[in-house]
This record gives C-alpha cells, sequence and structure tokens, in this order.
C-alpha cells in the first residue's frame, strides 16, 4: 500500500519531466525550420548598380558593412578597408534567413604567402565583397570579424 502511495507521488513528477523534454524537442526542432538558406551571387563591380558601386568606393579604405536595394534584388557588401598587402580575400561563411532578420558571417581571409614573401612593392588594397540575392525585407545582421 506504501508502495502505491509513493508511485501516486511520483507519477505527476514524471508527467511533467516528459512534457518538459518532449516540449524543449519540440521547440529546438521549430528553431531549425524557421532558419533557411539564401542563395546569392557575388558581384564584381561591373555587375552592380552604378550608385551602390560609387558608395563604395567612396567607404572601401576603411571598413564598412551595408546592404542595399535595387529593383528585384538585396545586395550587401562587407569591406575591410585598406591593407599593405594583395593576398586578401573576403569569404562568406554563412548567409540565412530567420523570422527576423537575413543573418552574414563573413571573415577576411588571407593566402599562405607570409608577410616577409610579400613584396613590399605590392599595391595596397581594400578588400571587400558583395553578394547579391532576391529582395528580401527583412533587416541584415552582420556578423564580421
Amino acid at each position: 500500500m506504501k508502495a502505491v502511495k509513493k508511485f501516486i507521488k511520483i507519477v505527476p513528477f514524471l508527467f511533467v519531466c516528459l512534457v518538459s523534454v518532449l516540449a524543449a524537442g519540440c521547440s529546438s526542432k521549430d528553431r531549425e525550420e524557421v532558419r533557411k538558406d539564401i542563395e546569392f551571387t557575388v558581384c564584381d563591380s561591373t555587375r552592380m548598380p552604378d550608385e551602390l558601386r560609387t558608395i563604395i568606393d567612396e567607404k572601401k579604405a576603411k571598413p564598412f558593412k551595408l546592404s542595399y536595394i535595387s529593383g528585384e534584388y538585396l545586395y550587401i557588401a562587407v569591406g575591410y578597408g585598406e591593407h599593405s598587402r594583395a593576398n586578401y580575400s573576403v569569404v562568406i561563411n554563412d548567409l540565412f534567413l530567420t523570422e527576423n532578420a537575413i543573418y552574414i558571417d563573413a571573415d577576411l581571409s588571407t593566402s599562405k604567402q607570409t608577410e616577409s614573401d610579400a613584396s613590399a612593392s605590392e599595391p595596397s588594397m581594400c578588400p571587400y565583397i558583395v553578394i547579391k540575392c532576391e529582395k528580401i525585407d527583412r533587416p541584415v545582421v552582420f556578423n564580421v570579424d
């Protein structure tokens, strides 16, 4: 009889634990479904609107992050300012959409050429990247290192 009373006291606790575990599993699944990868194209200076090219030319000497809408397209640009060597590139690690925003993760990458290998006569550069995707009416959140 004591065992039955003890079991009856434990059942509500076990039920609450089970519901909590199931709810946590569902909410993490919901979060995964909300994230959607975005297809994009990397644009060189000849494939972007003239106004955007002008804005980038004005900003590229210093680090910048911007988004620009033209017609049916959204352009996202990330720049890293002026660097004295020419062996840098910008890499897009991730670009995705959620219910609230577009998230972009970009990094500045260097080639395997070392500082001592670089010629002193190499021109400085202003590494940046411009990506083009379909127009999405959400704010852009930059995660840029």
